[in-house]
């Protein structure tokens, strides 16, 4: 809108021609709804602009604000071991690894896995994290398993038992969905915050060329198990959009007007 005034207003300084309203408000109109229309930029969060929207008979795209998300690390029921993985990367697609820690009830660390995977995707190391991780708890005779994850992407394929994946890493992972057929079986999801302990385990296998495994705490991560089993507090800044717009129009700010918007 800005733009239309100026560039009108310098045609007619500066080449003398004639301010056409009609031309200048049609090429505001026209910019407006094509930045509705492709998503491009958004509105302050402000009554005044919801309203000036509302005028033009236009929907509000409110923007982003700024919130600080608790991040906590919790430890399973009785009876239920918890196993949380994440995947490390040098480049996508890159030299790949991952790790992972199995935790009891009250905190106390049962074993620890970091493996090098090579070449492969980041998606497809998170997938076999999680494979590696229910193999193990097979392995070992665990069959109530809580997984938890960075990664909203393997968590949704182990919800549905979906065993739609890349072929590189097909077969681990049809182990695992019959596996976890078989298990009493959980999953959650976790910020990367809340994950440090298999995040270190993961960076760890970066520099070596062989799987490790550890029956206790190893040493490079003891501060950050110490900090899990103590419940610390871990913050996030995370960015969500206000909707505030569709509550102003639920409670009838707009009355019988609002059908436009």
């Amino acid at each position: 809108m800005v733009w239309s005034v100026w560039y009108s207003r310098n045609r007619w300084i500066f080449k003398g021609k004639s301010v056409d309203f009609r031309a200048a408000l049609s090429l505001v109109w026209r910019s407006v709804y094509d930045m509705i229309r492709l998503g491009i930029g958004c509105m302050h969060n402000c009554v005044d602009d919801l309203l000036i929207l509302h005028r033009f008979g236009l929907r509000g795209r409110p923007g982003k604000v700024l919130v600080i998300r608790s991040v906590v690390w919790s430890p399973p029921t009785p009876g239920w071991i918890k196993v949380n993985t994440d995947s490390a990367a040098l480049g996508s697609p890159g030299v790949e690894s991952c790790g992972g820690v199995f935790q009891t009830c009250r905190s106390f660390v049962k074993v620890c896995f970091a493996v090098p995977l090579g070449q492969v995707f980041a998606f497809e190391a998170e997938l076999l994290a999680a494979s590696l991780a229910i193999n193990y708890a097979w392995n070992l005779g665990w069959h109530r398993i809580w997984l938890e994850s960075d990664s909203s992407y393997v968590l949704q394929l182990l919800s549905i038992r979906s065993d739609q994946v890349t072929w590189r890493v097909r077969q681990a992972w049809q182990r695992c969905i019959h596996q976890i057929s078989h298990m009493e079986f959980q999953v959650s999801h976790i910020f990367r915050e809340g994950n440090q302990v298999a995040d270190a385990l993961s960076k760890h296998a970066l520099g070596f060329s062989s799987n490790s495994w550890w029956s206790s705490t190893p040493s490079f991560c003891s501060s950050l198990v110490g900090n899990d089993c103590m419940g610390r507090e871990l913050f996030r800044l995370c960015f969500l959009a206000l909707f505030f717009l569709y509550g102003l129009r639920a409670s009838g700010y707009f009355g019988a007007t609002s059908s436009g918007l």
